[in-house]
């Protein structure tokens, strides 16, 4: 599945392939992986892991796909706090790029409500946007083949066209 060397690790983001290797004291073969929007980060990864998700890096056409749909993408909804916690982090492991789009717009539009409500937002919850919106925007900026920097403004300028 992995012959390709962009992909997309479940907590890394973006990742490149740049070999594989065998750890001392471990079995199997892992996958070195090297983040693209972390600098000087590596990641050991097993080949056969199960808990570990690594998958391939949207297309271009998935990623404009994904910008148009964005207006109604339903924010998720949780009934309590502890709820919301275990969402958020279910919807960050799961690498699944549209879940990781409502993620981002649900926290944000409760950033905005308490903005308005001339409340903080939370420290976890500032904390889950940001890792949202890391993985998010580095698969769409991989995909689109433009700066990560430059992700939202091209966002807004395809939602306004």
């Amino acid at each position: 599945m992995l012959q390709q060397s962009l992909v997309m690790h479940d907590t890394a983001g973006v990742c490149r392939i740049s070999g594989e290797t065998s750890l001392d004291g471990m079995d199997g073969v892992f996958y070195i992986l090297t983040p693209l929007y972390m600098n000087g980060a590596t990641f050991y990864t097993p080949k056969d892991s199960k808990k570990v998700r690594i998958r391939p890096v949207m297309s271009a056409e998935e990623a404009r796909t994904l910008i148009a749909q964005l207006p109604g993408v339903e924010p998720l909804t949780f009934a309590s706090p502890n709820e919301q916690k275990n969402g958020c982090a279910a919807v960050l492991k799961s690498g699944d790029s549209m879940q990781l789009a409502r993620l981002a717009k649900t926290l944000y539009q409760d950033q905005l409500r308490r903005s308005r409500q001339n409340r903080r937002t939370g420290i976890n919850d500032t904390a889950t946007l940001k890792k949202a919106e890391n993985l998010l925007f580095g698969e769409l900026a991989t995909a689109l083949e433009i700066p990560y920097d430059q992700v939202l403004t091209h966002i807004r300028e395809q939602l306004e066209q």
